[in-house]
């Protein structure tokens, strides 16, 4: 694997806040995948203004492993996932942007299903779960809810928003992530909809997903929110904020 200088060919970027219990894990998925890929790849590491050990352990373990070929971008304070992702995706390189939960409930190598339709077709591919474990009723419940009034709200038809594994080509990613506002949950629904205002391709593919324990999101906390923020996007449509 090489990352060094430009012409990178996958940037995988990967937000993180308070994860020092399980991220080396996580990144001992990442370098074995990339060590035994060809192409290049660069490993971007976003910390959401973190308050553990999280940055000293990643930089440890990638120094050891991939030096010169990670970065990592430390924020100021704690914005909330969107707003990680969002500065990742700005101050990636690559091709082709990954973006990659940390909880590994989406295995790194699910970017193999990804890399038989990277090409001229599609700007954008996002994951949708097939489930190998079952997650929580209530998360269940939430999550299909959310899908079905995303997509009344902002007049889409897709099967998955919030599933933490996409990829965005570099000039697409460039244009959307620019103009994102929501730093929260909602974030995925709005970067898809102004990718759908602005006419971009978008490729949905299958990936397993496993649920894991640990999650920060507080599923009933987030139903209302969520909601309000879904009319918000629909709010800065008619602002113009998202005007091609």
């Amino acid at each position: 694997m090489q990352a060094n200088g430009e012409g990178v060919a996958i940037s995988i970027v990967i937000p993180v806040y308070n994860e020092q219990q399980r991220i080396e894990a996580f990144l001992s998925d990442v370098v074995a995948y990339v060590q035994g890929r060809a192409g290049t790849y660069e490993i971007l590491v976003v910390d959401d203004g973190s308050t553990d050990a999280t940055v000293t352990i990643v930089d440890s373990h990638l120094a050891r492993h991939v030096p010169g070929s990670y970065t990592i971008l430390r924020l100021p304070r704690n914005r909330g996932k969107g707003g990680a992702v969002q500065a990742g995706m700005l101050h990636a390189r690559g091709e082709y942007l990954f973006f990659i939960d940390a909880d590994g409930s989406t295995s790194i190598s699910e970017i193999d299903t990804f890399m038989p339709f990277l090409g001229p077709g599609y700007d954008i591919y996002v994951a949708v779960r097939t489930i190998k474990h079952q997650a929580p009723l209530k998360r269940k419940f939430f999550g299909y809810g959310y899908i079905y009034l995303t997509n009344l709200l902002l007049g889409m038809r897709l099967a998955d928003f919030t599933c933490g594994f996409k990829c965005y080509r570099r000039d697409a990613a460039r244009l959307i992530f620019s103009k994102q506002t929501l730093n929260n949950w909602s974030f995925d629904a709005e970067d898809l909809f102004i990718a759908h205002r602005h006419g971009y391709s978008i490729k949905e593919i299958p990936v397993y997903w496993t649920h894991k324990g640990g999650s920060k999101v507080r599923v009933w906390r987030n139903v209302i929110r969520c909601g309000f923020d879904l009319l918000r996007i629909r709010y800065n449509s008619m602002r113009k904020l998202y005007t091609p």
